[in-house]
């Protein structure tokens, strides 16, 4: 019986393509197993150390406050909507005894606001009485202030609980802890992660199921040829006596011994690919913390898809030799070559081959399933995730994050950036669990963020309130939110709470339409970004300028001494988002230096420059965009000008003190002459001179050779006022820069002064009231907003005195936002910013192991399945070789039929992945990170995938005629199939 096994069981070139094609296929399900269930283990292993099980829930209103006392969670707020003096209010009533929260490791405790109080930040002044209403109810609280607090937002009116007790309350809401997952997190970033997660495994398991499937079917199609290429060594047992059951018995168990070959192979090939990955991704320093192991989790899935694998097999086996086992022995024959006539198509002759025929169309039908329907699925994963795991071009951002949520970019830089015809939208993700639903909500300014995103209101209006949002209308179809409906959310990175009132819903295109559009100042309350900061700017029409522009300015520029050498101090700000440096050209006179200045990010510096000391005189002082002209003496000091302190209006008998300084420093023994009267100035440079009449006098300072007269009046209806100097620092301020106004307040009367100033400036209104002594002084200053190009005027009125006034122009230049557009660092945040990281780390090495696996699967099984199909003509290829074909002859023969045998396979390819991907959305499965996963079946699409299809059909079919066609043609013409047996018991091939 030696030759009977070495029939039934002999191991040859066939039957390694049949395991080839068996084992790429099933690495795809492997590794894709492993790293779905490995991926969602170590996104809850990471919520579990930086997430919360606080959550947030939202009671509709008992008919009272009274009534709202129910049962006694950790923090229970009553909202009421109310008006405070007739401007409308969010009122919150707090509990007495409400409790602490630990959040992790960090203590929030709630303010306690005494009975009758109202707590704000920045309302009315405190003590003032205000009147506290609604339509049915009023009362009246004094206002007392508070402090900004981590969960409760500043614009919020915080009150006793009590207080409100008369009142009808709009809601509650409740803070308190749960025992499983939070459906509405206090802190819901890392939530949102693994939900999304979660989905996106559930996602890959359905896609290797289907994959499972699809290996079956191509276990099944391989094993099924291989059997049926051996009809005459069925017909030699069948002559020698094999009873059909025996060499069905025998095939079957060959397939099963195929199928699990090709199934442990597999299973190698898989795991060594993805701990490849893994490794390459360590080793390129991407953040992950996948660990791959043969969980109970993967070794339930890879079980189910191996006892189908194993049932194809049997089947495979069963249907492919029981007709041959049973057939007549005169009917039995060799495989053959196939030939134009037997490889025509019984539909037409427009899919007739001439050498290839089109058993590989299944494998490769199978395959290319595989193929597109992970495409599919990548591609709308990716634009998914896409948006959130990083941000594209046109963007200001802090260079080289991982993600939006680890940069801070000042918002001021859109409005500087909007001044030199920019369109530009200042934007903070949020990454949100609503009632279990992770969704993504953002933070903009609406109308710029329409300008860009071109999104359409279909329904509600426009918000106009911080509390106030628009939703897309993929998110509210998911979710079940309308116009009208309110909602209270967590925060995003850091604990927090924020009731919203959806007014609008919205349409765009893609991911915006799984979105929740709210204010900036309501995403900066639920994120770290700070008050003024955003996590992003995205722009339109910013020009490319010059690399090589710097975001360093020179502000000012003085001539000073520096441990006594003479020189030039030049004060520089460096405007962009990293350290920079820059060299500049200073030209003191005759003479030129150059400067290196080195500042750090959104800082300024100053950098000495050393000079010859100049003649004396008057000299030219150029650095960069600052000129001035400086006057030094034979020394080599800088002589400034004499200014004179003097009320403009002055009372019948009033001695006011008439101050002298120079470059700020008071001059001592200067003459203050007066209608006559001669006033020497003491050590401190005042003295006093009385005016006895009215009428307009000269006040005349004299200092050496400088000599400085003002013009003062007096009268007797005149008010003793505060003398007050205003500057500007920096004089020339930039685009980005934020210039500060200073008013100086001297008292120059012998007796105390109350009265009030106020700035007036561009975009900003400063009052303070201010009380000096006999001869004291105050300053008030206030930070002006950035501003577009052009000349500005500040004026600052003490009382009700003329006002002083200032005008400094605002320097623009496009190059300047360019390179700060250009500009930028990132500094690696810690806690829940790495954690994220970390999150986005997990899904970059599961993409790419899975596009990985997927192109080795594709390649792979195409190319084994397009050998087997060369491999069967090798005896007609061996023919044509030896009557003088050419190599390229018999290539073109093969990518004629591999084009017909690829097209359709493709198209069928295609029409079953999309099929199944349109299958996953009818059901709702396709929902990732809250983002419905719609591809695009736009016509360059289909056209793409049928062309890759088609493409890599073509190249694994010149592969595999490629190994034939390097051989000599006669060993292509030898049957080595049949084996002889040569002694007991001894066989070898011929």
């Amino acid at each position: 019986m030696g030759y009977r096994r070495a029939l039934s069981f002999s191991w040859e070139t066939r039957d390694t393509l049949a395991v080839l094609v068996i084992a790429l296929t099933v690495s795809f399900l492997v590794g894709a197993a492993i790293l779905g269930v490995s991926l969602g283990q170590q996104t809850t292993t990471i919520s579990d150390e930086f997430g919360t099980s606080y959550h947030v829930e939202r009671v509709d209103s008992p008919s009272s406050v009274a009534d709202a006392s129910g049962s006694d969670p950790e923090v229970r707020l009553v909202f009421v909507g109310a008006t405070v003096d007739g401007r409308p209010a969010t009122v919150v009533g707090v509990p007495p005894g409400v409790s602490e929260l630990t959040v992790r490791g960090q203590t929030i405790d709630f303010p306690r606001p005494d009975p009758g109080t109202l707590a704000v930040v920045g309302g009315p002044p405190a003590g003032e009485t205000v009147s506290l209403a609604t339509d049915e109810t009023a009362t009246s609280v004094t206002v007392t202030d508070r402090t900004g607090h981590q969960v409760l937002r500043d614009g919020w009116y915080l009150t006793r609980a009590e207080t409100l007790s008369a009142f009808e309350a709009t809601e509650v809401v409740t803070i308190e802890q749960t025992d499983g997952a939070p459906a509405t997190p206090l802190l819901s970033a890392l939530q949102f992660f693994v939900r999304g997660t979660d989905q996106l495994v559930r996602l890959l398991q359905l896609a290797t199921l289907a994959s499972g499937i699809l290996v079956g079917v191509t276990t099944y199609s391989v094993i099924r040829l291989t059997v049926k290429e051996r009809r005459p060594d069925i017909a030699v047992l069948r002559s020698t006596g094999a009873t059909p059951r025996q060499i069905v018995g025998v095939y079957t168990l060959r397939a099963i011994t195929l199928a699990a070959v090709g199934l442990a192979l597999g299973y190698s090939i898989g795991v060594i690919l993805v701990r490849a990955v893994l490794n390459a991704a360590v080793y390129a320093g991407l953040p992950t913390s996948l660990a791959l192991a043969l969980t109970p989790a993967v070794v339930q899935l890879l079980g189910l898809a191996t006892a189908v694998l194993l049932v194809a097999g049997v089947v495979a086996g069963l249907t492919a030799s029981y007709p041959e086992a049973t057939k007549p022995l005169d009917r039995l024959s060799s495989p053959g070559q196939p030939t134009a006539d037997d490889s025509r198509s019984p539909f037409t002759r427009l899919f007739e081959t001439r050498l290839l025929g089109w058993e590989a169309t299944v494998p490769t039908v199978a395959t290319l399933s595989v193929f597109m329907g992970v495409v599919l699925l990548l591609s709308a994963v990716i634009g998914a995730v896409g948006p959130l795991s990083g941000v594209g071009q046109q963007t200001i951002t802090e260079p080289d994050a991982p993600h939006p949520i680890a940069s801070n970019v000042p918002e001021s830089y859109a409005s500087a950036l909007r001044s030199q015809g920019v369109a530009v939208s200042p934007e903070i993700l949020l990454f949100e669990v609503y009632r279990s639903t992770p969704f993504v909500a953002r933070g903009v300014n609406y109308s710029a963020y329409e300008s860009l995103a071109h999104t359409a209101l279909t329904t509600g209006r426009e918000p106009t309130g911080d509390d106030e949002a628009l939703i897309g209308a993929s998110l509210a179809e998911a979710t079940g939110l309308g116009v009208g409906d309110t909602l209270v959310l967590g925060g995003s990175t850091t604990p927090g709470i924020t009731r919203i009132e959806i007014v609008g819903q919205f349409a765009g295109t893609g991911v915006q339409d799984d979105q929740l559009l709210v204010s900036l100042d309501t995403a900066r309350h639920l994120t770290t970004t700070g008050r003024d900061g955003v996590q992003f700017i995205r722009t339109s029409g910013l020009a490319s300028g010059d690399a090589n522009t710097s975001t360093i300015v020179v502000t000012d520029a003085t001539v000073t001494r520096r441990d006594g050498q003479f020189g030039v101090a030049i004060e520089a700000t460096n405007l962009g988002l990293s350290d920079a440096s820059r060299s500049v050209s200073v030209t003191l006179g005759d003479a030129t230096a150059e400067a290196s200045l080195s500042v750090p990010s959104r800082r300024s510096k100053t950098t000495f420059v050393a000079f010859e000391t100049p003649p004396a005189g008057t000299v030219s002082l150029s650095v960069a965009d600052v000129t001035k002209s400086v006057t030094v003496d034979e020394r080599g000091r800088v002589v400034e000008s004499l200014g004179v302190s003097v009320p403009a209006s002055i009372p019948v008998g009033g001695a006011p003190r008439i101050s002298v300084s120079r470059g700020g420093e008071p001059v001592a023994n200067a003459t203050i002459s007066v209608d006559g009267q001669r006033r020497t100035t003491d050590a401190s440079g005042t003295t006093r001179v009385r005016f006895n009449e009215t009428g307009t006098y000269v006040v005349s300072a004299r200092a050496g050779s400088q000599q400085r007269n003002t013009t003062v009046t007096v009268s007797e209806d005149a008010t003793r006022r505060p003398v007050q100097t205003l500057s500007l620092s920096p004089q020339t301020p930039t685009l980005f820069t934020s210039p500060t106004v200073t008013a100086r307040l001297t008292n120059p009367w012998t007796q105390r002064l109350n009265t009030t100033v106020t700035i007036r400036g561009p975009g900003r209104d400063v009052e303070r009231a201010v009380s000096l002594a006999p001869g004291g002084s105050r300053r008030v200053s206030a930070t002006l907003p950035q501003r577009p190009a052009g000349a500005y005027t500040v004026s600052s009125q003490v009382g009700a005195s003329e006002p002083a006034t200032l005008t400094y122009r605002v320097r623009g230049d496009e190059r300047l936002a360019t390179a700060l557009a250009g500009s930028g660092r990132y500094t690696s945040g810690g806690g829940i910013a790495q954690a994220i990281q970390l999150v986005f780390g997990n899904l970059e090495v599961l993409l790419a192991a899975v596009v990985a696996l997927v192109s080795l699967m594709t390649v792979g099984s195409t190319t084994a399945a397009f050998t087997r199909s060369t491999y069967g003509v090798r005896k007609t290829i061996g023919v044509y070789r030896a009557t003088g074909a050419r190599r390229t002859d018999i290539l073109r023969l093969v990518l004629f039929d591999t084009l017909k045998v690829g097209l359709v396979a493709s198209a069928v390819a295609f029409v079953i992945a999309t099929a199944a991907v349109t299958a996953l959305l009818s059901v709702g499965e396709l929902r990732v990170f809250g983002v419905a996963l719609t591809p695009a079946f736009s016509p360059g699409v289909i056209a793409g995938m049928v062309f890759a299809g088609l493409g890599l059909a073509v190249t694994s079919a010149c592969l595999a005629t490629g190994y034939l066609l390097l051989q000599d043609p006669a060993a292509l013409l030898v049957d080595r199939h049949i084996p002889t047996p040569e002694g007991e018991g001894s066989i070898t091939n011929e």
